[in-house]
């Protein structure tokens, strides 16, 4: 082997090894966001935060959330947001308080370009947000057993109404 050649080798092993050090340097200096956290909730507008304030207010101490305790969806036909909230995803020291035996509460808020508005509240195993035609459907599963019961209301502009 010529000393160029084992010169050029080190020095291709000397910059793997350091490129290494520098990743696992960077990795180990960023924060990871924590599951479980406050902002989930302080994030959310004003009206909803004083909501979920007297929703959990007998779980004690503050609530935090998980990152998928409020999901959004906007309607393609109205124009109108709306915001589902899943208090399965909120660690609470009392769950009897945001719990049931039929499921954990559920919120479901909508915009029309100013405040929001609460205009669902239900005990479920799981809701979610979707879009019909453009317009927005809420599904609530009513059955402990997954696929066990689902009901979909579709919201026509002021009110959720049961689909057949």
């Amino acid at each position: 082997m010529t000393w160029k050649l084992a010169a050029t080798m080190f020095a291709i092993v000397s910059l793997l090894g350091l490129a290494g050090t520098l990743a696992a340097s960077a990795r180990d200096g960023m924060p990871s966001e924590d599951p479980l956290n406050r902002a989930h909730i302080e994030g959310l507008p004003p009206e909803v935060r004083a909501n979920i304030e007297r929703s959990t207010r007998a779980c004690g101490a503050p609530v935090a959330a998980l990152h998928l305790f409020s999901r959004y969806i906007q309607d393609r036909v109205t124009g109108d947001r709306f915001i589902a909230l899943h208090f399965e995803e909120v660690h609470c020291a009392n769950r009897a308080a945001i719990c049931t035996t039929a499921g954990c509460l559920h919120q479901v808020y909508v915009s029309k370009g100013g405040a929001y508005q609460d205009i669902l509240n239900v005990y479920a195993p799981e809701i979610a947000l979707k879009l019909s035609d453009g317009a927005a459907v809420v599904e609530i599963a009513c059955g402990q057993m997954a696929g066990a019961c689902v009901r979909d209301f579709r919201w026509d502009g002021s009110h959720l109404h049961p689909l057949k």
